[in-house]
């Protein structure tokens, strides 16, 4: 299990994270405060918003999270 710290700060960005997220063979949740949702979940993911710090945890050892993430503009 591998986790990192993340801020979503657009639209495109959360979109472009599940459609990583869903190409994935290993399960990733995404965790706001007490909430913790599918990061292979769009409506789940738009839930949460832009602008809120979220933990993305990658459940697979070789996996990084970072990868779901590195475009982010």
């Amino acid at each position: 299990m591998r986790n990192i710290k993340h801020t979503f700060s657009t639209v495109e960005e959360l979109v472009a994270f599940v459609v990583k997220a869903e190409k994935c063979n290993y399960e990733i949740k995404v965790i706001c405060n007490q909430l913790v949702i599918d990061g292979k979940s769009l409506m789940g993911i738009m839930i949460i918003g832009i602008g809120r710090q979220v933990e993305i945890v990658c459940y697979n050892d070789t996996a990084s999270p970072e990868d779901l993430i590195d475009h982010a503009a």
